[in-house]
C-alpha cells in the first residue's frame, strides 16, 4: 500500500514538472524576443498596422496604397521582451526602381529590458517626385526600407496619380 502511494506521488510530481516545463517553454518561445510593429496613417485615416506575424507571413514585406499629395505618418514601435538591453541602429529610406530617393530616419536606439521604444517620421508624397506633379497616367511604386540592426522590413507604397 505504501509503495502505491509513493508511485502515485512520484507520478504526480513528474506530471507537475512536465506541466511547468511546457509552460516555461511556451513563455520563452512565444513571448520572449524583439517585436516590431509599424502603424501607417495616410490622410486622416489609420491605414494599417503591421505586426510581427504579418511580417513573417509576407517575408518581411508589406504593401500599402496612398494618393499622391498625402502625407504618410509612420509609427515604428520596438518591444523588447528580453532580459537584456536591445540596442541597434535604425535607418529608414525610400527607394524607387532600386535607387535611393531619400533618407527618412537614422537613429541609434537602446531599449531597456521589457520596455518599448517608439520612432515617428512623416513621408510627404509630393516631395518624392523630383519634377513636381507625377504623370497622370502613371502610378508609382516606392519602397520604404526599415533597417533595424539585422532586421530589414520593406513596405511597398503604391502612390496613385492625381486625377486629371
Amino acid at each position: 500500500m505504501a509503495t502505491r502511494r509513493r508511485k502515485l506521488y512520484l507520478y504526480l510530481c513528474l506530471a507537475l514538472v512536465c506541466f511547468i516545463g511546457l509552460m516555461a517553454t511556451y513563455f520563452v518561445d512565444g513571448y520572449m524576443g524583439i517585436y516590431d510593429t509599424v502603424y501607417i496613417t495616410a490622410g486622416e485615416r489609420k491605414q494599417s498596422s503591421i505586426e510581427l506575424y504579418q511580417w513573417l507571413q509576407g517575408e518581411g514585406r508589406w504593401t500599402s496604397r496612398v494618393r499622391w499629395g498625402e502625407e504618410i505618418k509612420f509609427e515604428y514601435k520596438i518591444d523588447n521582451r528580453r532580459f537584456s538591453t536591445y540596442s541597434a541602429d535604425v535607418e529608414v529610406s525610400v527607394q524607387l526602381n532600386q535607387e535611393k530617393v531619400c533618407d527618412l530616419l537614422s537613429q541609434h536606439i537602446a531599449v531597456a529590458p521589457f520596455n518599448k521604444e517608439q520612432l515617428n517620421w512623416v513621408l510627404d508624397t509630393v516631395e518624392l517626385e523630383p519634377s513636381g506633379a507625377p504623370s497622370p497616367k502613371e502610378n508609382y511604386k516606392y519602397i520604404v526600407i526599415i533597417k533595424n540592426g539585422e532586421l530589414e522590413r520593406q513596405i511597398k507604397l503604391y502612390v496613385s496619380c492625381p486625377p486629371i
